[in-house]
């Protein structure tokens, strides 16, 4: 694996972004000063220990990197998998903890019915295998569309596009009364370790351009809190833009700083990491890339202000798929611009260096998808390989 550092080093195209030491130099590394016979050590020395002591403290931070994923299974119907053998596989591969959702419009898909047999044998099955949940709720989580709101609560508001979608007091309603049942229903379920209220909350996104408001947010943290016995830890997430143009226009188009107005309310904050993002603009197909030092500058920053304000920070979605621009899923045989499974442990190691004690790698069902459609394991190998470590 290849290890990356904010420290500056020699680089040429070989080691570029690599921190390197050199030790080779004309003069002998330990020298005698003239007219005194004790030996003083050469600098090339200091710059080994550090070299050293920067390695030591990378492995130390791999040893106790807790590795899971997200699951979906509307993830596995949009790609024609068979969803059930796909999660049994996934629950082999030695994840230490797994993200689950609540769907909304699959377990009310009808005023006043629940359904949640789907969500009871994923978490059986996670639970069987002694994997700890994560389990987001609430009217926006994992994949897309992002709202996962049913038709018949859609049929009764009205929100206009890249507006506040919390302004509909319908939806508050009928969100809160969602979260409430799924919250009681497994508040004794031993194997979910934390909640996960909403995905990507303030953000702006999805076919509408749509957010909820941070005030509508507070109420539903405070909702799971009383509604939770055992005071479980609560996950927030926010997308991040280390590319400097989606950075911009991020900050123009989202009415409040998220990162200020999520550390009040969670225990974690969970940050959604994508080295590489394609956007179809008109009929442009772009793609916004970042270097490894502009990745860990901006995430230090974040991580540093969560972390002096005694919060928790997790990486919740590790790109290891790619988003290329205009389509869902990359479903062809030929490799994507977008990600690489290389791309995927070089980001692992920048976050591992920054001492996140937890990743969640996120595409899974594309994985197995690859492997099972083409016989390409190398996203799987990948994987594995920093399970091993």
């Amino acid at each position: 694996m290849k290890f990356y550092s904010v420290t500056k080093g020699r680089k040429d195209e070989r080691t570029k972004g690599r921190f390197e030491c050199s030790t080779r130099t004309n003069r002998p590394f330990v020298r005698a000063v003239e007219g005194r016979g004790r030996p003083v050590v050469h600098r090339n020395f200091i710059i080994i220990f550090i070299c050293l002591l920067f390695f030591a403290a990378t492995f130390a931070y791999a040893d106790s990197v807790l590795v899971g994923t997200t699951f979906s299974k509307k993830q596995c119907e949009y790609m024609e998998e068979d969803w059930k053998e796909t999660y049994s596989e996934v629950l082999e591969m030695g994840f230490g903890i797994i993200r689950l959702s609540a769907y909304w419009d699959e377990i009310q898909a009808e005023e006043g019915l629940y359904d949640f047999k789907v969500l009871d044998y994923q978490i059986r099955k996670a639970k069987e295998k002694g994997i700890p949940i994560v389990l987001c709720v609430g009217m926006k989580v994992p994949r897309w569309p992002e709202y996962f709101i049913p038709e018949w609560v859609l049929r009764n508001m009205k929100i206009a596009p890249w507006d506040n979608v919390a302004k509909s007091d319908y939806l508050r309603e009928k969100t809160l009364a969602f979260i409430k049942e799924t919250v009681l229903r497994y508040a004794d379920e031993d194997s979910i370790k934390y909640w996960q209220v909403e995905n990507e909350p303030l953000d702006r996104v999805g076919t509408h351009g749509w957010w909820i408001g941070s005030d509508f947010l507070e109420e539903e943290v405070r909702l799971v809190r009383e509604l939770d016995d055992a005071k479980r830890l609560i996950i927030v997430t926010l997308s991040t833009h280390p590319n400097k143009v989606l950075s911009f226009l991020n900050r123009l188009t989202t009415p409040t700083y998220q990162l200020k107005k999520a550390i009040p309310l969670a225990d974690i904050i969970g940050l959604n990491v994508y080295p590489t993002i394609g956007q179809k603009i008109w009929k442009f197909d772009l793609v916004f890339k970042t270097n490894p030092n502009e990745r860990i500058n901006f995430i230090k920053k974040i991580t540093d202000r969560v972390r002096r304000s005694g919060k928790e920070v997790w990486i919740t979605e590790l790109q290891a798929e790619p988003w290329d621009p205009g389509i869902l899923v990359h479903m062809k045989e030929s490799p994507s611009l977008t990600a690489s499974p290389g791309a995927l442990l070089e980001s692992f190691n920048e976050v591992r260096f920054l001492g996140i004690k937890t990743v969640l790698i996120w595409g899974v069902e594309y994985w197995i998808y690859r492997e099972k459609r083409y016989k390409d394991s190398s996203w799987l190998n990948a994987v594995r390989s920093i399970l091993r470590d």
